[in-house]
């Protein structure tokens, strides 16, 4: 059931589409995807807590490689999840980063409560501000965006290369790949979009950081690849272990494999926790990651099987040399369409999607 509802923003009202169906884990969802912007609260972090896909492959990289290391946790989280697991598969040490305030006096009481806590620094900052008595032989991170190196992990991880870590470290994850492939926003709602009611706590977060409202990236849960129109490219490669690039210029051809509509991409992650395993896949997978829609066409364009959609997807260093900022080309059918993800926020209702998720702009 979708309804208006308004959310107090500093003050101000902003009206916003909800839908107050409940989870259905059948059905499509929409959420803000607020990794980039940074953003978490207390439901993200049980979501990634009890995330066993996840999980399950980070337990598996980090028992092969964490024992007899001195360990680097950054951004270890709410729950210490990776500086934990470390410690239990056999390193020799930890020192767990984390950046968020409120998020490092959580971890705090975390580490009081465990067993090894003695194994483990817990440092507050940034990483890129941060030195070690010794270098770490391991790095372990979760900062992996629905778009792959959206919370600035290549700039990130690369620091830790030159700086925290031995010569012969090893990063986990090793690599991440974001796809694209074109889809249709307008027929995954065909009865309209509004945001998850359990997901406007987030959205509030995020304009509250932000000092008011701006475009949101569009996060969609319990979508797969039925809801692909075309083949699908890689747009970003990040790989951990080698060479890492903190930005990027990307150019493809998605070829419509069936009749229907398009009217923007859908970006989602393959992750590798270590090399030659089976990736955690953020498409064809129920995780913490989801795929995000990028508006593009409004309304959308009839396609058929055959058609050719040209996309060109750059990257590159936000002001602030750590996030990224995203731009995406496309043409299809003679037309043009081009759609920006900044790190920081500065547009609110540039795209019709977003004035008729904020009905009041």
């Amino acid at each position: 059931m979708l309804q208006n509802d308004r959310l107090d923003i500093a003050g101000r009202a902003v009206s916003v589409v909800v839908d107050h169906s409940g989870w259905g884990a059948d059905r499509p969802q929409l959420w803000p995807s607020v990794g980039m912007y940074p953003c978490y609260d207390e439901l993200l972090y049980d979501l990634m807590s009890m995330d066993e896909v996840r999980n399950s492959a980070y337990r598996k990289a980090l028992e092969r490689t964490a024992p007899g290391r001195i360990a680097l946790d950054i951004g270890t989280g709410r729950d210490l999840n990776w500086a934990i697991e470390a410690v239990t598969s056999g390193a020799t040490e930890v020192v767990a980063i984390e950046g968020m305030p409120e998020t490092y006096q959580m971890a705090k009481q975390r580490l009081a409560e465990i067993e090894w806590s003695s194994r483990i620094k817990l440092c507050h900052g940034l990483s890129t501000d941060v030195t070690l008595d010794r270098r770490a032989e391991l790095c372990v991170s979760e900062i992996i965006g629905d778009i792959g190196g959206a919370e600035g992990a290549a700039a990130v991880l690369a620091d830790a290369r030159r700086r925290l870590t031995t010569p012969d470290a090893v990063f986990v994850p090793d690599s991440c790949i974001t796809y694209a492939g074109a889809t249709c926003f307008a027929d995954i709602f065909p009865d309209g979009a509004g945001f998850l009611a359990q997901s406007t706590d987030l959205l509030t977060q995020a304009f509250t950081v932000h000092s008011g409202p701006f475009d949101v990236l569009l996060g969609l849960a319990n979508v797969g690849p039925e809801h692909l129109l075309t083949d699908y490219a890689p747009v970003e490669s990040l790989y951990f272990n080698g060479d890492l690039a903190v930005d990027g210029d990307t150019s493809a051809t998605l070829t419509v494999s069936r009749p229907g509509r398009v009217d923007g991409l859908l970006l989602w992650i393959e992750l590798w926790c270590l090399p030659g395993t089976d990736p955690v896949n953020s498409l064809t997978m129920r995780t913490n990651w989801m795929p995000v829609y990028l508006p593009l066409f409004d309304p959308p364009r009839a396609v058929k099987p055959g058609d050719e959609m040209h996309i060109d997807f750059t990257y590159q260093p936000s002001g602030d040399g750590v996030h990224p900022d995203y731009f995406v080309t496309a043409r299809l059918a003679g037309e043009t369409a081009e759609f920006h993800v900044p790190h920081q926020p500065g547009t609110f209702g540039a795209h019709p999607v977003y004035r008729r998720l904020f009905p009041t702009t």
